[in-house]
């Protein structure tokens, strides 16, 4: 069986999996030389001009982009007597790619990042091989990924650059006048307003006018919230009562804070952590959702 992940959000991204095992996985930016690049068109054209698969699966979202989502449609009718139409939810995603590529026969599998399709920020699921799969917890208010993407966009590094701002966090101290974003195991929502993409830090008067990396102060604020962030993140974490987990979803990109949660977890946990836990990685989740969950 042949399944097809699409990834048109940012880190776009294009799957083909036979039988479960990825046959064919790549990034549009690594075509289209654009970082993060939204829409996997030269990978589309690619694959269904070329290709002679019969495809069994798609999801994408064709908000603002008709042109490209008839073409899709087109690509399969040709190709196949049989097409599924699915969009599923995007932390069930990040979970399906994490869990898959595992290799465990069951766990516990976290999700964070900054936002899903359905405003959930944090999920919990326990999956069991085959294709069992139940929602243990979700949240969908702010949540710690947001918070972290939020203080990258403050510090001019935009929504996906929170990779400069756990780089620079190193470079700063503890300084009692750097408010915490983590009260307790609740974000510290006091210091951000909620808008339509996620949430927006509110600056205080403690914090300078210059936000440049050479700023102590701004390099405080770095710091703190590494601190916090791998605060919440551990409690998240310890929630699960399964020996094997599984970490994916954006924030599981600090690298920094990964290594932190081995000093917390039980000497018995198995800890996978998914090296493809950007939104690129939904396009294998798909496509191996596709194969365990729908081939009957």
């Amino acid at each position: 069986m042949e399944t097809v992940g699409i990834n048109m959000t940012h880190d776009a991204s294009f799957c083909h999996c036979v039988d479960g095992k990825i046959d064919l996985f790549i990034e549009e930016e690594r075509l289209s030389r654009r970082k993060h690049d939204h829409t996997p068109l030269r990978t589309i054209i690619e694959y269904f001009e070329n290709s002679h698969a019969g495809v069994t699966g798609l999801e994408y979202d064709d908000v603002g982009l008709p042109e490209l989502s008839a073409y899709i449609e087109l690509a399969l009718k040709k190709k196949s007597n049989v097409v599924v139409d699915l969009y599923k939810e995007h932390h069930l995603l990040h979970a399906m790619c994490g869990f898959y590529n595992s290799e465990f026969e069951e766990a516990d599998v976290v999700v964070v990042d900054g936002m899903g399709n359905n405003s959930e920020v944090a999920s919990r699921f326990r999956v069991t091989r085959p294709s069992s799969i139940k929602l243990l917890e979700k949240h969908i208010d702010i949540g710690i990924g947001m918070v972290y993407s939020s203080i990258s966009e403050y510090l001019g590094f935009g929504q996906l650059g929170s990779g400069k701002v756990m780089g620079l966090a190193p470079y700063g101290k503890e300084d009692p006048e750097i408010k915490p974003f983590v009260i307790g195991d609740k974000i510290n929502s006091n210091l951000f307003n909620r808008v339509k993409e996620g949430a927006k830090f509110i600056p205080y008067d403690y914090l300078p006018e210059d936000r440049s990396i050479d700023n102590q102060r701004i390099r405080n604020l770095c710091y703190r919230l590494q601190k916090d962030f791998e605060k919440w993140m551990t409690n998240f974490i310890l929630k699960c009562d399964h020996k094997n987990i599984v970490l994916t979803g954006g924030c599981a990109l600090n690298c920094v804070a990964n290594y932190e949660y081995l000093k917390h977890l039980p000497k018995d946990v198995n800890l996978y952590i998914e090296p493809v836990s950007n939104d690129a990685g939904t396009a294998i989740g798909l496509a191996k959702y596709l194969y365990y969950h729908e081939r009957n």
